[in-house]
């Protein structure tokens, strides 16, 4: 998995799990260095953490690099929960500590202290959870940059060691929570399975090791599918509708074609829906967009926009459109709000990223301020008097399919800022 050779970068909490894989490398004369992340979610106690790992790097002589994230305003700002804000912060700041090494002229790679009772937690959870036969088949011991040495052990082989060698370690007391669904699994779910089936851990271990030679069989008959179906058309790719309705099975094969393209299981229906709908209809993922065109489902990228939409990726920002710039920045709700119709203040918990500017189209409404009935745009722009030209030119930003504001005319009734807003997204053209 790694050698003497490699710069290893150890992802260290300063739990249990971490502090043996420090302490085995450490022992075992390995040159490594410990990366530490503060979330800030549970205050002193974060804080504490942040100070034993940083005290274990300097005993050990190793060097120590951390970050702090305002996780909870991360979690707003991309509503997504706290895990899942929490993983991504993570690993992206690991991608860039491992560019950091690599191009000081080490060979970096990344080590986490994931075990054998996360397998089992991550198996049972894509199971329950629903997934395709790769969610099945756990973590690896080595994906690119990242090694997972421990993922033979079981935590209570990793605590024996731990406690055999006298080492000490801080306990994250959100792991006894069990608002998080993993921490149900593991207090309530996983013990009422032992009661019932004690070999079950093993059992599912076990299980795990066949899944991945299943999963080599799977997909070799899947890419052969695939190279069937999909037709590169330009950027894009179709695929022929009454082809893919004659396939069997017929749900894993659209699960399997379309999780390509960013869509996930619960998504599989909807796709199927789109066989018989009206040519024009779509549905998209996060990153790709399936448009019914005849007889045909079409893929592209929704990053291939028309030149006249623009895209605003966060809440401090600015961009250029053919005739003004647009600056968007977070504010406190105490920053006077002027009435300028060059100006929009909104609420910013209700803002969701990326916002969307394009020219208004036949269909669009929002909720003017003031107003809770909607209105078509069209009529909103008809009772401003504006020319022709006007309403040609007239552009609108929008939030998650909602439109917040027609630019320099009027927001949306449901984003206004109001007594309850801690927080303002200002958005000011130019």
């Amino acid at each position: 998995m790694f050698s003497k050779q490699h710069h290893l970068l150890v992802a260290c909490s300063g739990g249990l799990d971490s502090l043996v894989l420090v302490n085995l490398l450490k022992s075992l004369d390995y040159t490594f260095s410990i990366l530490h992340c503060n979330f800030q979610l549970r205050g002193q106690e974060s804080l504490r953490d942040e100070e034993f790992v940083r005290s274990l790097a300097h005993g050990m002589g190793v060097q120590f690099q951390f970050i702090r994230f305002d996780t909870a305003e991360t979690m707003k700002l991309w509503g997504k929960g706290v895990q899942e804000t929490a993983r991504i912060l993570r690993y992206n700041w690991f991608e860039e500590q491992i560019e950091v090494f690599r191009k000081n002229g080490d060979h970096p790679l990344l080590l986490t202290a994931h075990h054998q009772d996360d397998q089992i937690e991550t198996v049972a959870f894509n199971f329950f959870r629903g997934t395709g036969i790769h969610g099945l088949t756990g973590m690896k011991f080595k994906e690119g940059d990242i090694v997972r040495p421990l993922l033979f052990a079981l935590r209570a082989d990793i605590e024996h060691y731990a406690i055999q060698h006298q080492l000490t370690w801080v306990e994250d007391s959100s792991n006894k929570e069990t608002k998080y669904a993993r921490n149900q699994f593991r207090h309530e779910v996983f013990p009422a399975l032992e009661k019932v089936l004690p070999q079950f851990k093993q059992n599912l271990i076990e299980n795990v090791k066949r899944f991945n030679e299943v999963e080599n069989l799977y997909h070799q008959q899947i890419e052969l599918i695939k190279k069937k179906m999909l037709e590169k058309n330009g950027d894009a790719y179709a695929i022929p509708i009454n082809k893919l309705m004659a396939a069997e099975p017929l749900d894993t094969i659209v699960y399997e074609i379309f999780t390509d393209f960013g869509f996930a299981a619960s998504q599989v229906e909807e796709i199927k829906k789109m066989f018989t709908a009206d040519s024009g209809s779509y549905i998209q993922s996060s990153s790709h967009r399936v448009l019914k065109n005849r007889n045909w489902l079409l893929i592209d990228q929704l990053q291939e926009i028309p030149s006249n939409i623009y895209i605003i990726e966060n809440a401090e920002s600015e961009i250029s459109i053919d005739k003004f710039k647009i600056q968007v920045s977070l504010k406190s709700n105490t920053s006077p709000i002027p009435s300028n119709q060059d100006e929009a203040w909104l609420d910013a918990d209700k803002i969701r990223f990326p916002l969307i500017v394009r020219p208004w189209k036949q269909g669009d409404y929002f909720y003017p301020l003031g107003m809770n009935k909607k209105k078509k745009i069209s009529k909103f722009l008809i009772d401003q008097k504006l020319s022709k030209f006007e309403k040609e030119d007239q552009y609108i930003i929008e939030s998650d399919k909602k439109i917040i504001w027609v630019i320099g005319r009027r927001i949306d009734e449901r984003f206004k800022v109001s007594s309850k807003t801690m927080k303002t997204i200002r958005i000011k053209i130019k």
